[in-house]
Formats: C-alpha cells, sequence, structure tokens
C-alpha cells in the first residue's frame, strides 16, 4: 500500500477535491516552497510568504475546476505568478480581512501557516545564486535547498525533465564561476 506521500499528485488532487484535506495538505507540503521561491522572484523576500499563501488559498478554492489534475504543477505555478503579478501594497489591506474559510483553512491545514525554514545561510553563495538568470537559479534553489525532485521541479516550471536537469548542470558551472570569481581573463584586466 502507498503511503501519502509516495501518492502521485494526480491521485492527492482528486482525494482533495473529495474534501480530504490532509491530501492538499500533503500538496502543499510538496509544492511551498517553489510557490514561495516563485512569488520570491516577482515581489521580493518581503512579500514571498504573504502571496505563496495567498497563491495556496486561492488554489485551493479553485481546485474543482482543475481541468486535468496530473498538470497540478503547472497549475499551481500559473495561479502563483498571475497572483504575485496582481499583488500590490493596496493588497495588503484586503489580506487582513481574511473570509473566515481562508482562517479555517489556516488552522486546518498546518502546512499553510507556518513559514518556510530558511536553510540559506552561506552568503557568498546566496548572492551568486542571486546574480543568475532566474531560468537557472530557480531549479537550484528548488533542487539543492528546497530538495525538490527533479521531475516535481520540471512539473512546477512546466518544462521537461531534461530541460531542468541541464539547467541544473549548467547553473552549477555558473554558480562555481561566481562562487571563484571571474575568469582569470576578465579579473586581471589592470595588468593588461
Amino acid at each position: 500500500m502507498m503511503t501519502r506521500s509516495e501518492s502521485p499528485d494526480e491521485v492527492l488532487v482528486i482525494a482533495a477535491i473529495l474534501g480530504n484535506l490532509e491530501a492538499f495538505e500533503e500538496l502543499v507540503v510538496r509544492y511551498r516552497p517553489a510557490v514561495v521561491r516563485l512569488a520570491r522572484t516577482i515581489v521580493g523576500v518581503d512579500h514571498a510568504e504573504d502571496v505563496g499563501q495567498d497563491s495556496l488559498l486561492l488554489a485551493f478554492k479553485a481546485l474543482p475546476g482543475i481541468e486535468e489534475p496530473r498538470k497540478f504543477p503547472a497549475w499551481l505555478s500559473a495561479i502563483t505568478r498571475h497572483r504575485a503579478l496582481r499583488f500590490s501594497k493596496s493588497e495588503t489591506a484586503q489580506m487582513k480581512k481574511r473570509v473566515p474559510l481562508d482562517e479555517a483553512l489556516l488552522e486546518k491545514i498546518e502546512a499553510l501557516a507556518k513559514p518556510l525554514a530558511e536553510k540559506e545561510r552561506d552568503e557568498e553563495m546566496i548572492e551568486a545564486l542571486e546574480s543568475l538568470p532566474s531560468d537557472y537559479a530557480m531549479p537550484l534553489r528548488l533542487r539543492f535547498l528546497d530538495e525538490m525532485p527533479l521531475n516535481r521541479i520540471a512539473a512546477f516550471m512546466g518544462i521537461p525533465l531534461s530541460t531542468v536537469k541541464w539547467r541544473i548542470h549548467h547553473g552549477k558551472k555558473l554558480l562555481k564561476e561566481k562562487v571563484k570569481g571571474e575568469p582569470d581573463g576578465k579579473r586581471n584586466s589592470e595588468t593588461a
């Protein structure tokens, strides 16, 4: 018998649509780090948690309308992107006026309410990661900081698995160059 954490996303989505809050909580556990990271790239660090939480609440409410449950990660990614793009300072007031359903969901689904533990300690590495193009930085963060499996990264970003692997491979090379410094030809320009 498959445990909940081994269940395919599609099975969890269908269970959540049928009212199983634990199934949705498992989806939140799987994808919340990616949602918050995506929000962070659009709205910044200060509002990423709020936008991420809002995106997950919106996804829960819209779940019965999902046309293809197997495409849940890409669907959630689209919701997050749209929510982050619509985010503005005037909406922070709206967030304080949450409806009772939102509060009930926050109480029932623990994974929605607790902030992500920041694993990012090495400042130089973080600076280097932030300087990479997002096409490389996002999969690197999801893989190494959030320990997300490659297939989930591909599903969330809506790109083929081979592309994720290539971006991680190439991103690691770029990161190594950033951390070690620019290649020698650019670094020693004062001696030329």
